[in-house]
């Protein structure tokens, strides 16, 4: 049941209250709280909660400025997450916090992590080649720190980085087949690291987006080898459902 006038008031004093006591401890309740409510589909609690948040954000103390700069970091990944509150340029906002920060106090995987993020919240929100062409350069400057050396990290960038290469060949199709060839050798290198690390989801996710790739470059026969394989993995991880598409995917 929809909260009503005084409900929702109520539920935006208690997070008042509870961000400027606690603002970490508050994000993680106020964030649990979101995922509940986008799952009973209230979607004008979801975007009046971030609304709020939004508007007191300046208002918040730390108890470090690195606490302050993961926090601003969480925040953005909220905003730059697709739904009903998601926003683009607050999660530019918020990310430019985190990574005023994180560039000036040495490299421990904070700027990488904020950086990929980044990336992926233009890659999920952009509209624009523009915007999709800076998610690439900044899952560029992430994968220049997740080297061989923390390869788990490089997968997941490599993975995502395929799948924005894949919508910006859609968007510029003066250089489409030179995207959708780089969206295919990112896509590889994720299968070819989540394969050799055991991680069996992400493996049938790299395969699924693959066969994606190759659908879009025609290479048909490719294509439905590979959603066959994605198909097999996700059997055996217990994703019927993904199981279920990968094999329709495989027999077009």
């Amino acid at each position: 049941m929809a909260l009503d006038a005084d409900g929702l008031e109520s539920l935006l004093a208690h997070f008042r209250v509870a961000f400027h006591a606690d603002p970490v401890g508050a994000y993680r309740e106020w964030f649990r709280a979101q995922e509940q409510l986008v799952e009973r589909e209230e979607k004008e609690t979801v975007r009046a909660l971030a609304e709020d948040l939004w508007s007191i954000l300046p208002s918040l103390s730390f108890d470090s400025e690195e606490s302050r700069a993961r926090f601003f970091h969480n925040v953005a990944v909220f905003y730059g997450t697709p739904g009903p509150a998601a926003d683009l340029s607050r999660a530019r906002a918020a990310f430019a916090v985190a990574l005023a920060y994180f560039s000036e106090h040495g490299e421990t995987g904070w700027r990488a992590r904020a950086l990929h993020n980044l990336a992926t919240a233009l890659s999920n929100l952009g509209q624009t080649p523009a915007e999709l062409e800076e998610s690439v350069g900044f899952f560029e400057q992430a994968l220049a720190w997740r080297t061989s050396e923390r390869v788990i990290a490089r997968g997941v960038s490599r993975h995502n980085m395929g799948i924005v290469l894949r919508r910006l060949a859609e968007l510029d199709p003066a250089r489409s087949r030179e995207r959708l060839e780089a969206s295919a050798a990112a896509l590889r290198d994720a299968v070819s690291i989540r394969e050799s690390h055991g991680l069996a989801e992400g493996h049938a996710l790299s395969l699924f987006q693959l066969g994606l790739t190759l659908e879009a470059l025609s290479s048909k026969g490719e294509a439905r080898e590979v959603f066959e394989q994605a198909a097999e993995l996700f059997e055996r991880t217990g994703k019927a459902e993904s199981a279920a598409v990968a094999r329709s995917r495989s027999q077009r």
